[in-house]
């Protein structure tokens, strides 16, 4: 699945102002700790869970995204990669977000097992024309199928 990327979709904007604020946050709660005369023991625990929570924090704004080879396509969570080769993927889809989100449309990969799997910033807000997109990404899995 490796080879060159012909697109990838990722977060826009610098990831510095919300990674601040997760190095905030971590800071403040080790403060706490610290201020608080918290025993030795306790206070390593406190502090592990801060970092690993704060780590999760920093891990979920940096690395999710969606990324297109001529192999297949790759999306990347927090702390899971997904990998689809061109023949296990059934169909690539433009649906409607959930009412809760403030995307109107997402889109959608649904392999061959049955599985609907999100893909990560193909959406509405950081696609501009997320129809032709979509059309476009289509096509490369009609070409990776060899079906064109």
């Amino acid at each position: 699945m490796g080879g060159d990327i012909i697109r990838e979709y990722r977060r826009q904007g610098s990831a510095w102002k919300p990674l601040g604020a997760v190095g905030l946050l971590f800071a403040a709660g080790v403060g706490e700790v610290l201020l608080n005369g918290v025993p030795l023991w306790p206070a390593v625990a406190l502090v592990t869970v801060l970092l690993l929570s704060n780590g999760w924090m920093a891990l979920a704004l940096l690395r999710p995204r969606t990324v297109v080879r001529p192999g297949g396509i790759t999306s990347y969570s927090a702390l899971r990669v997904r990998k689809w080769t061109w023949h296990d993927i059934r169909d690539l889809r433009v649906e409607n977000a959930p009412q809760a989100s403030s995307l109107r449309f997402v889109t959608c990969l649904h392999d061959t097992a049955g599985r609907r799997t999100v893909l990560p910033f193909v959406n509405d807000r950081c696609v501009p024309d997320l129809p032709t997109e979509a059309e476009f990404l289509r096509g490369v899995l009609a070409s990776g199928r060899g079906v064109a």
